[in-house]
């Protein structure tokens, strides 16, 4: 098996995906922008509210848990020396983490009824590429292993973690409201 898909990204479509992420932006400023703008002029950051995560339901807990140190571990991975036992014990650990986070936020729905949303996607895609990228690592193709591993932290567990902090949000709530 090859993963030609991810060995090479042009740029090309990477400019494409660059102007679609722009366009996305600039019409969530225009739709929401004020009353995000007035949501977080009014915000009170503080410690996390304890009590409101503990009434959350232990999938969720799950989810927040997993994320936060997907993210922690991550960034740790990220800075430190690569190809050694200390970069593969945390990958396998951030790895873990990863499949946690993904694999729990298949089970919480709500903010599309009782149904998946679109962020759900980036879930299933994690759970495929995951796999995939520790394969890459195995087989030595560290073109690949990096370029996979890169992608999945930064879209999602920064870009998507961004977005649970929007005003009216559960990690807003906790931080913020």
């Amino acid at each position: 098996m090859t993963l030609a898909l991810f060995s090479k990204v042009l740029p090309a479509s990477r400019r494409a995906g660059t102007v679609l992420t722009i366009a996305a932006g600039l019409t969530a400023v225009v739709l929401f922008g004020p009353q995000m703008l007035r949501m977080v002029t009014q915000a009170t950051p503080h410690g996390p509210d304890i009590p409101l995560f503990l009434k959350q339901p232990t999938v969720i807990q799950a989810h927040i848990l997993a994320a936060v140190a997907s993210v922690l571990v991550g960034a740790v991975i990220l800075s430190a020396r690569k190809g050694h036992t200390f970069h593969r014990t945390m990958g396998w650990i951030w790895a873990c983490l990863m499949a946690v986070t993904a694999g729990s936020s298949l089970f919480i729905v709500g903010l599309n009824g009782d149904h998946w949303s679109l962020i759900h996607l980036l879930s299933g895609w994690t759970l495929v590429i995951l796999p995939f990228a520790v394969w890459a690592a195995r087989k030595h193709r560290v073109d690949v292993h990096k370029r996979a591993m890169t992608g999945i932290f930064w879209g999602a567990s920064i870009v998507a973690g961004l977005f649970t902090f929007l005003p009216g949000r559960l990690m807003w709530t906790l931080f913020m409201g």
